[in-house]
């Protein structure tokens, strides 16, 4: 026991603080009073018991972690935590692409139909030196093309991986009836179990994953599955009172895709690998690339799912539920955004809005969005709720940033200053961006520049944001496209563009090489005009005159029964911070009406430049315009003939730039705020030496 003036202290578990108690301990002892503990023998003992009390309180600790999820790090613990609440992590998911196949019927067969058999091998292109095996996993039966004597498979479906198949026997030395996949990269989504009877009896009965033990009997042919050791999923079986047991003799079959996960995505070229009947001449068309293959869940991602699906309970009621579903079975969902019709714009009652950025493209097919409603999602929610999966709303970042630097404090040149701030700004993306719920904010992006490298003095950063569109070509189209954010007016420099050029004919019937521009101070002129007398005995053709500090607006009127009903805005003018209108005819009298000035809404056009001058040419004065406020933007009776092809954007691709006025954009509904990665010319840097 301790003196009555020394005690151990107990909580200090360092190595060092260990030993230094013990011998302070032991130093207060009067038989150790004068003993030389450095040099003694002792010293080795005291040695060895801080390193026996440092490992305990080190294993003690772990113990501890891995007692509870949220602190747990081994990956067994953490995954039989999760099986405590229903919660088995997802396995590696095949990517799979959709083709479609013309067999042609060249050696005059007399087959008036044929079947593509289940489990066809097919092989990908290679994908960074690698080629990945797809097979189908269903069988396709087509009628056929008496005319051209083809057989066409419309929609064949690919999964990637090689289909596995192996037999146990059931016997006694297997009391508990759990069977371990031999294979860790198993896709469980693709498992096939059955079961026969017997090596004489060849009776097969197909056994489905349990999902709803309330609803089980002791008859169920039901199958668990959990994940063990080593990554390799277990399957295993009931007791005869919560699902039907196996005996001794049954021979389990095991069917399942061994796959890659995300590694064959984007996979859009295949060779067929076996043969199609006698047929020689077989045609592969791609219709989609490979897309859906995912990795397992992560422990992170395992840890934040897994309470959250327990208090789902397997039913789509909330909204939050349909995310935590759709994140478990969808699991090459990146960021998911769920909203209630109430709180869409415009409100629409009994439906729920789905948002979902896969990690691999831009969104999902509409192949994969009618599978999840009618899949993931049917069996899950309440009747009176409709789903709906809507694409992302993207909003794409720009920046042109000027930093200045002292080239004295570094020993950096230019190009790698520059790679400096490229670098950072990926970074803030990679980490504040991307996810439904991302805030994008100026101050500390601008901040995480300025810290990035000790040379750095200060900078100055412009922002664009972006939207992009497909028009259609030669057809005359209205075009609304959404900010939804506050925009910035508009000066002479700084204004709405559009990128790449677009061809359109000019009033000769010329084809001229357009862009969409803001025009300058146009958000000055008349937006409308309000009728307050109507007055009586006006001709069909009143003058209607606007005089103020600006230029340029006109008007006409509408006339019935000799009253002015309304007055129709011609040309907005520009410059205007005050009008009047004058209503003048030669027989009525009596209207009055006063003007609404713009502010808010300005006038987009169209142009050119004459190659040989350099001039502006106008197309369009009037061929669309802009909602400072609501960030709206219509483009009026559209007809492009092509959009130029560019080394920035896919084909086709026009886009919308205009500068924020708020240096602090938040999320809204399915807006999903990124800086394209694949776009080039995103992030422009100068630098700028003060040394």
């Amino acid at each position: 026991m301790a003196s009555s003036n020394t005690v151990l202290r107990v909580a200090e578990l360092d190595f060092d603080d260990i030993k230094v108690n013990l011998r302070n301990f032991l130093r207060s002892q009067s038989q150790f009073s004068d003993y030389d503990f450095e040099g003694s023998g002792l010293n080795i003992l005291l040695d060895i018991l801080a390193y026996n009390t440092h490992y305990m309180s080190y294993y003690l600790n772990m113990i501890g972690n891995e007692m509870f999820l949220d602190s747990a790090t081994n990956r067994n613990s953490i995954v039989s935590h999760a099986k405590h609440l229903n919660y088995v992590p997802n396995s590696l998911r095949g990517a799979t692409a959709i083709i479609d196949l013309e067999v042609v019927d060249d050696i005059g067969s007399s087959y008036s139909s044929f079947t593509l058999p289940a489990h066809t091998k097919f092989m990908s292109q290679q994908i960074d030196g690698v080629n990945y095996s797809f097979i189908t996993m269903d069988s396709y039966t087509t009628t056929k093309n008496v005319v051209t004597q083809t057989f066409t498979f419309s929609n064949v479906h690919l999964l990637q991986g090689d289909y596995i198949t192996y037999n146990v026997s059931v016997d006694s030395t297997n009391t508990k009836r759990r069977f371990t996949i031999p294979s860790s990269n198993v896709d469980t989504s693709t498992l096939v179990v059955t079961v026969q009877n017997s090596s004489l009896d060849s009776t097969l009965s197909t056994y489905s994953l349990a999902d709803d033990t309330t609803q089980l009997t002791g008859n169920s042919k039901v199958y668990f599955l959990e994940e063990g050791d080593n990554g390799r999923y277990t399957i295993y079986f009931g007791d005869d009172y919560i699902g039907k047991n196996l005996i001794d003799g049954n021979v389990l079959k095991i069917s399942y895709l061994d796959t890659d996960g995300q590694l064959a995505n984007k996979a859009n070229l295949f060779t067929l690998m076996d043969s199609v009947g006698s047929f020689p001449t077989i045609t592969i068309i791609p219709k989609t690339a490979a897309y859906g293959g995912s990795d397992r869940d992560t422990n992170d991602k395992i840890k934040f799912l897994a309470p959250k699906f327990y208090t789902t309970q397997n039913r789509a009621v909330t909204k939050d539920d349909y995310g935590t579903l759709l994140l478990k079975d969808y699991p090459n969902v990146q960021t998911i955004s769920v909203w209630g019709g109430e709180e869409n714009d415009p409100i629409v009652y009994g439906k729920i809005f789905v948002s979902m950025k896969p990690k691999t493209g831009y969104v999902i097919t509409e192949y994969e969005k009618d599978r999840i409603v009618n899949e993931l999602i049917a069996n899950r929610s309440i009747l009176t709720v409709i789903p709906e999966i809507i694409d992302p709303d993207y909003l794409y970042f720009k920046f042109d940033v000027t930093v200045n630097y002292d080239s004295t404090l570094t020993s950096l040149d230019e190009a790698s200053l520059k790679q400096v701030v490229k670098t950072t700004i990926s970074n803030y993306n990679n980490t504040d961006l991307g996810n439904f719920n991302s805030t994008f904010r100026t101050s500390k992006l601008q901040n995480q520049i300025d810290s990035s490298e000790k040379s750095f003095l200060g900078s100055d950063l412009n922002i664009v944001a972006q939207k992009r569109i497909e028009p259609y070509l030669n057809e005359t189209k209205n075009y609304t496209i959404d900010f939804n954010i506050p925009l910035l007016r508009g000066s002479y420099k700084d204004k709405l563009y559009s990128y790449p050029t677009f061809q359109v004919y000019d009033n000769q019937g010329i084809t001229r090489d357009a862009l969409i521009e803001e025009t300058p101070l146009s958000y000055t002129g008349v937006d409308s005009i309000q009728v307050l007398n109507s007055g009586s005995g006006y001709t069909d053709s009143p003058t209607i005159t606007i005089t103020g500090d600006g230029t340029g607006a006109t008007a006409k009127a509408t006339v019935v029964n000799g009253k002015i009903v309304s007055i129709q805005v011609v040309n907005t003018g520009s410059d205007y911070t005050a009008a009047v209108v004058t209503i003048s005819d030669s027989t009525g009298s009596g209207a009055t009406a006063t003007p609404t000035l713009s502010g808010q809404v300005a006038t987009l056009r169209t142009y050119y430049i004459q190659s040989t001058t350099g001039e502006k040419i106008i197309i369009n004065g009037n061929a669309g315009r802009i909602n400072y406020s609501t960030g709206r933007i219509n483009l009026y009776n559209f007809k492009p003939l092509s959009i130029s092809t560019n080394p920035n954007y896919s084909s086709g691709v026009l886009t919308i730039n205009v500068i924020p006025e708020e240096k602090t954009i938040h999320p809204l509904r399915n807006r999903l705020l990124t800086i394209d990665p694949e776009d080039p010319i995103a992030i422009q840097v100068t630098m700028e030496n003060e040394a």
